[in-house]
């Protein structure tokens, strides 16, 4: 295996990671400013409800995006990371990796809608883990980009 475009490929390995210590929200750092205003909830502010009580806390304070989001991010980032490993595998092939990717969105909108209507009640693990379902499933759409076998 060879990995095209190898400084891309870790920049945005990088930058995934930035992302999930960010979305931690000010707990993990000890801030001791209020935490909607802490620079890490005015990141994400465009991007997520931030409703505390769909969140995890750290030290005190709700990290700066929700457990669905936070599962998103953190999906990426680790399917971002394990995509050497998951290019020898048949299932990332495009094909069948949109199809994974949409299935993951579908669920996740069943979910919040299945919510929403007071179908069922979800729960900070089970948003956490649709949004990471969604997230790894993203990354692994852009295996055929930056993998290929010898």
């Amino acid at each position: 295996m060879q990995i095209r475009q190898p400084i891309l490929y870790g920049s945005v390995l990088l930058l995934a990671v930035v992302v999930v210590f960010v979305a931690t929200g000010g707990g993990l750092f000890n801030q001791s400013t209020p935490w909607p205003v802490q620079w890490q909830h005015q990141t994400f502010h465009s991007l997520c409800h931030q409703i505390a009580d769909r969140s995890f806390w750290i030290n005190g304070q709700p990290m700066a995006v929700c457990s669905r989001c936070m599962g998103i991010y953190s999906g990426f980032a680790l399917g971002w990371g394990l995509l050497p490993i998951l290019s020898f595998a048949d299932i990332t092939r495009l094909a069948y990796v949109k199809k994974i990717a949409v299935v993951m969105l579908l669920f996740n909108f069943i979910d919040a809608a299945g919510n929403l209507f007071g179908l069922w009640h979800n729960t900070l693990i089970s948003r956490t883990v649709l949004g990471g379902m969604l997230g790894s499933s993203a990354a692994l759409i852009f295996v055929g980009d930056f993998f290929h076998h010898n």
